[in-house]
């Protein structure tokens, strides 16, 4: 009986034991498989990504509070997606804060250079979030610079300079080689 009873909760621990490590098979995706690449430049406070979302669209909404927000859906489109997330600082509660870049492009006509409120055509938004009351949200770009330009058959530069007058800022600038 006793046996029995040893053999069963051997069992027991060792299905345990592979169910625990079974769920890890995604943490070894590189980055290059999820589409996200290493920016070229990120303020050293913080750590940034750079990715290209393919047959996707981007808009900016509000919820029932007036709040704005960013959403990528499903579409006919390329977005571009930076963000920039600044380190938390140990031993404060709420001091998380990210800046997101989406640019929308037509995968159909990918070379642009627009400024001001042209940068409308390519669909650009800024979106800040941090516990930083009234001062959150996602909002239109109007002023600065978009340059998309073609480096070889498949990829491209995107260099954009910009600033919105809604919210603080860290980001300003962004110069990234992207693949489609």
């Amino acid at each position: 009986m006793v046996l029995l009873y040893l053999i069963m909760k051997i069992h027991q621990i060792l299905l345990l034991f592979f169910i625990s490590f079974s769920c890890n098979a995604n943490k070894n995706l590189k980055p290059e498989q999820l589409n996200i690449t290493k920016p070229i430049s990120c303020p050293e406070d913080g750590v940034c990504t750079f990715q290209v979302l393919k047959n996707k669209t981007y808009t900016i909404k509000k919820d029932e509070f007036g709040n704005s927000y960013s959403e990528i859906l499903n579409g006919k489109k390329t977005v571009l997606k930076f963000e920039y997330k600044r380190n938390e600082l140990k031993g404060v509660q709420d001091s998380s804060y990210r800046e997101l870049i989406y640019v929308e492009i037509d995968p159909e006509n990918l070379e642009l250079n627009l400024t001001n409120e042209n940068l409308q055509k390519a669909n650009i938004g800024f979106e800040r979030l941090c516990f930083c009351r009234g001062q959150t949200g996602s909002y239109v770009l109007t002023q600065g610079h978009l340059l998309i330009t073609k480096i070889q058959d498949n990829e491209f530069n995107i260099t954009l300079d910009f600033k919105t007058d809604k919210v603080p800022q860290v980001i300003t600038s962004i110069n990234e080689n992207f693949k489609l």
